[in-house]
């Protein structure tokens, strides 16, 4: 076992005129070989388990001390071990500009991007300080600076990009219009470009953006080309699903995009557990889907929403200037302030524009963590790619109410064309599984109550060499693999995941497999240009029938770049995960830009469910059933 030691610390776009919009709700507007597994001295990024958080509004006696979301979506085993965000730069690019005064954002935007020579130009409200901006970016990392309202990154790298060129509509608008350069200069920057400090130039690994526009199969040239951009430089992006809902076929872009991450709005912090609905406003597939090879659109033919976290009964930071969308100035809160400072707040904020900033202050946590093991040789560099912290998440998250990706059974086997939930994606964001998924088991060792060393890959598989699959991995882990497309001359490829120990019958498991769309974008919007779209399969196997090998379930959607299963083993048994590659659904590029493989990211999770005694027991006395649960962990 090896240690590391610990130290202390231009022209208006036409398409752009007809309906961007801030994803807020009505509510508020007035209008083969593994890793070992290490203990590692950590360095530390968050001083304690923080004694705030976002709140929930509705669930306590005030609107500061309600459910505290940060616990609820599991965030505390981050800040337990130490991981704080310090090590993930996360830029929210949306409209405007988060408002650095704010108590729980003060110094936190380290760097403000919006195009200077539009700036310079005159007659344009690009980079103004904007009140949505600064409630999303206090979700993504507010510091908690008076031990209150907690981001969920609270120590990371905040950056704020802005789009809007100006606002139309009265009081706290959502509308609002762009230029082609407005609109890409801070997406090229964060993405792309970067920015310099010293002698190190800087981008960022998580991008958020909580605004949208209409574009059910993620086919205009807006959506390409940032999906390009996340394909290019390898980045996690997080987008709001939209507030179109119940209606099907509500998601938007950037969200109906293929590469980044579409978000779903959890409601009811009074519900019990708290916020297991989705929100009557959250936009949700199936979304349609275009194929650019034939020029036809195929509808409400894939899933276009990946995840779900809490996006309403919110208390968040406000900003009231008269700059940005707030068009008259005035104080919606009606005079109300909190104990601290008398800085406002707003209780009750509702819409997926507030669920994304969560989930991209929850991926910045894994990059924080991910960031921390690869520098210390603890874990291989695959750790940080985009595609296993998508896949770790979504193979962490908690199946909510209702929650149904359409399994059934076809000829003996569990089938899912759908892949996910319309509504929900995955389910609900749930980043201690996430953790117990990517780093190993929390453990470590503590000086007087603080984590001075942190073990990685206990109880779960930190990748595998190569490109293909293993024998022998853990009951939780996650991989970078690379698997070959089928063609006319070959029949595909397929790589295999064969655990190292039995299944149990009724032990639940959820995996989920990640790809990327081949896109393009060079410099301009009529450059953004679809190459390619793979098909692949996520299967499980069992292994150690006397027969042969028998296929148990089978996720196959056909037009998107995710596939997952959640499903209870039927029969204690050997089994493995097997990722196949199988025919492309378009090729559009040149011989040159036609990959014969595709890279994915795979995370898987199998977890025991309670014996029937245990059961009766958590019905008889709850006490005993929690200690029974502490010890099994």
């Amino acid at each position: 076992m090896r240690f590391a030691s610990a130290r202390h610390p231009g022209r208006e776009h036409p398409l752009l005129k007809q309906g961007y919009w801030l994803g807020t709700s009505g509510r508020f507007a007035p209008g083969g070989r593994f890793f070992p597994t290490l203990l590692i001295g950590l360095l530390l990024a968050v001083a304690a388990r923080p004694a705030q958080a976002i709140n929930g509004s509705g669930s306590g006696s005030s609107i500061f001390n309600g459910v505290f979301v940060n616990d609820l979506v599991g965030a505390t085993t981050f800040y337990d071990w130490g991981f704080g965000g310090s090590r993930a730069i996360v830029a929210n690019i949306e409209a405007g500009s988060i408002w650095n005064g704010h108590e729980s954002l003060s110094g936190r935007v380290s760097r403000y991007l919006a195009d200077p020579l539009t700036q310079s130009s005159g007659g344009t409200s690009l980079g103004e300080a904007d009140w949505h901006a600064t409630f999303v970016g206090q979700a993504i990392g507010g510091s908690g600076l008076y031990q209150h309202q907690l981001g969920i990154a609270p120590t990371a790298q905040l950056w704020s990009g802005a789009i809007a060129t100006g606002w139309s509509g009265s009081g706290f608008s959502g509308n609002f219009t762009v230029t082609e350069t407005s609109f890409l200069y801070p997406y090229l920057t964060a993405m792309r470009t970067g920015v310099t400090s010293g002698s190190a130039t800087l981008r960022a690994n998580v991008i958020n953006s909580s605004w949208g526009f209409d574009d059910s199969a993620g086919a205009l040239a807006e959506t390409i080309a940032v999906d390009a951009l996340v394909r290019e430089n390898n980045v996690i992006a997080v987008f709001s699903a939209g507030n179109g809902g119940p209606t099907q076929n509500s998601v938007g872009g950037l969200a109906s995009g293929y590469n980044g991450i579409s978000v779903a709005a959890m409601t009811g912090d009074t519900l019990s557990p708290p916020f297991n609905e989705v929100a009557d406003f959250s936009s949700r597939g199936p979304g349609d889907f275009y194929n650019p090879a034939t020029g036809t659109t195929l509808p409400n033919a894939r899933a276009t929403v990946d995840i779900a976290a809490p996006g309403d009964n919110l208390t968040l930071a406000f900003y009231g200037g008269n700059t940005g969308g707030n068009r008259t100035g005035s104080d919606p809160t009606g005079g109300m302030q909190s104990a601290y400072h008398g800085q406002y707040y707003v209780p009750d904020m509702a819409g997926t524009s507030f669920a994304a900033p969560i989930v991209a202050g929850a991926a910045a946590l894994l990059v924080d963590a991910g960031s921390y093991f690869v520098s210390a040789n603890a874990a291989p560099a695959e750790m940080l790619d985009a595609r296993v912290i998508k896949a770790t998440m979504m193979a962490g998250a908690t199946a909510t109410n209702g929650w149904n990706n359409g399994q059934v059974m076809v000829d003996g086997v569990i089938t899912t064309e759908q892949a996910l939930d319309n509504a929900v994606g995955a389910g609900m964001l749930d980043l201690d599984t996430a953790y117990r998924i990517y780093v190993g088991e929390p453990a470590g060792i503590l000086m007087n109550g603080m984590p001075i060393a942190v073990s990685a890959g206990l109880d779960t598989t930190l990748g595998v060499f190569g490109g293909g699959g293993a024998d022998g991995v853990q009951h939780r882990g996650w991989d970078l693999g690379s698997v070959e497309n089928a063609t006319a001359l070959t029949g595909g490829g397929a790589n295999a995941y064969s655990f190292a120990s039995p299944l149990a019958a009724g032990d639940l498991l959820s995996v989920a497999l990640t790809w990327f769309a081949d896109r393009l974008f060079t410099d301009t919007l009529d450059s953004a240009r679809d190459i390619g779209l793979s098909d692949l399969s996520l299967e499980l196997w069992r292994t150690d029938v006397p027969a042969g090998d028998s296929l148990i379930a089978r996720s196959i959607s056909p037009y998107g770049t995710s596939e997952f299963l959640r499903i209870q083993i039927p029969e204690a048994g050997d089994y493995d995960l097997r990722v196949v590659g199988l025919d492309r659904v378009y090729d559009l590029g040149s011989s040159g830009e036609l990959p014969a493989d595709t890279t994915y990211g795979l995370a898987w999770s199998v977890t025991a469910v309670p014996e029937p005694s245990s059961l009766l027991l958590c019905s008889l006395a709850a006490a005993i059933c929690g200690i029974r649960a502490i010890r099994r962990r």
